[in-house]
């Protein structure tokens, strides 16, 4: 009898030290959650008392149509708004009618997991995947680089995949300057690249002088479980080699960033107006002085316009920057008597010609270009830009 009750004791001896066990290892595993939690909540404080406020743009709302409830009733319209919640990026979606929001959006899938975003400086960028007119996606970039597709419809959002993490400690995501679509022609597709994609243009800015750098990225088909792009993949353009300003972009040259994620350009300076892309060109007003980490550029202070080829971020020039008297106004394209076009800083004051007889990128060779002639092309008057142009590179 004592024996047995020997043996009880050790029983229940042995089923407290299990349960201890298991206590033990679910306090590991909750204090493991909350630090990654506290880790990313010091991350995003420390990204956000690193950039002045300057560097943000004011959070306008985006008006977006969707489909409506049968196709008698017409489009419905909704207000996209990006704000943060409790310091964390925050997407929502409200009724034209209605200051309650339908939906939000502020838990993000991550690499090791979901978890929040960082602010989102850049504004979301809405895209119709389908071209029938209306809004069904949606590209989310925070302040630190990691970009989302969303599927979105009138009733909220849908699906959120992560489709690149750009994260790197010198940059931070601050603009963007629109979604292209691209359908490459034959002689110029690199192998392995769909003839038709989209390039992302981002805005990113150094934390440690300021300047700038535009960043492509190229999304490919829609896939849920996409390969995650990184900064490292991206193609290094900020230098034009002198065998490249010679002889022209080699097909190998060409293949090779044709090929990869994107491609990535530091200017030497600091956007004062978002880029304007037009018939397969970057133009970029870039102030060159009067500003620093902290202080950012005025539209009066010294400028350049930079050009560079949205493909390769090659030569559509026989130089990538020109010199301008100062950056005040907006770039804005302007047909000449002739036909062909002319890019102009149009202000209050009067307008700047910024550069004539502008050029278009060619399907003839890796780099080649011709003469822009808005008279035979109308539909360029009104989009200035491939963004929505099918058939066009």
């Amino acid at each position: 009898m004592q024996s047995n009750r020997l043996k009880n004791h050790s029983g229940t001896d042995n089923k407290t030290a299990a349960q201890l066990s298991q206590i033990a290892k679910f306090g590991l595993l909750l204090a493991i959650v909350l630090l990654s939690m506290l880790a990313a909540a010091v991350f995003c404080f420390s990204v956000l008392a690193a950039t002045p406020e300057c560097w943000r743009q004011p959070a306008e709302p985006h008006a977006l149509e969707f489909n409506g409830h049968s196709s008698s009733s017409g489009p419905l319209q909704r207000f996209l708004h990006h704000n943060e919640l409790d310091g964390n990026g925050q997407l929502a979606l409200y009724p034209a009618d209605s200051t309650v929001p339908l939906a939000a959006l502020n838990a993000w899938p991550l690499p090791d997991g979901m978890g929040m975003a960082s602010p989102f400086f850049a504004s979301p960028q809405p895209l119709d995947s389908d071209y029938d007119g209306v809004v069904d996606q949606l590209i989310s970039t925070d302040l630190t680089g990691r970009v989302w597709l969303t599927e979105v419809a009138a009733s909220g959002f849908g699906l959120t995949v992560l489709l690149a993490d750009l994260t790197h400690s010198e940059w931070r995501f601050i603009a963007s300057a629109g979604i292209v679509d691209v359908s490459l022609p034959l002689p110029l597709r690199a192998a392995g690249v769909a003839s038709r994609h989209k390039l992302l243009l981002l805005v990113a800015r150094n934390i440690s002088n300021g300047e700038d750098a535009i960043i492509a990225v190229r999304l490919q088909a829609y896939s849920i479980e996409p390969e995650l792009i990184q900064f490292d993949a991206l193609f290094d353009r900020t230098e034009v080699t002198e065998t490249e300003r010679v002889d022209g972009l080699s097909d190998e040259l060409w293949s090779a960033i044709v090929g990869s994620s994107g491609w990535w350009v530091q200017l030497a300076g600091q956007l004062t107006q978002p880029p304007k892309v037009v018939a397969g060109v970057i133009y970029s007003a870039v102030a060159t002085s009067d500003f620093n980490a902290l202080v950012c550029a005025e539209q009066s202070a010294e400028h350049s316009l930079v050009a560079l080829h949205l493909h390769s971020a090659g030569l559509v020039y026989n130089q990538r920057r020109f010199r301008l008297l100062n950056g005040e106004g907006r770039l804005k394209l302007q047909q000449q008597a002739d036909g062909s076009a002319a890019l102009v800083l149009d202000s209050v004051d009067g307008q700047q010609l910024v550069l004539a007889d502008l050029k278009m990128i060619s399907p003839a060779c890796p780099d080649c270009s011709e003469l822009l002639q808005l008279d035979q092309f109308p539909r360029w008057l009104k989009l200035a830009t491939y963004r929505q142009e099918t058939g066009a590179h």
